[in-house]
């Protein structure tokens, strides 16, 4: 993989992980959440976050 399609790959998980953080944020805000199910609202994005990364890490750009 070359610089450049490291560094596009690299911004758009860079914008996937900064909509999952919106996505906490609006949940957060609409939602009554106590601290447990806030915890756990946490580790499933953080989760979901990790497990795309290493999804797509080594497929190639279209």
């Amino acid at each position: 993989m070359g610089i450049f399609e490291e560094k596009i790959k690299q911004d758009i998980m860079q914008t996937i992980f900064a909509d999952s953080l919106k996505m906490y944020e609006i949940i957060d805000g609409k939602f009554e959440l106590n601290d447990e199910q806030k915890q756990k609202l946490l580790e499933k994005i953080s989760n979901f976050n990790s497990d795309l990364n290493e999804l797509l890490k080594d497929i190639k750009l279209s």
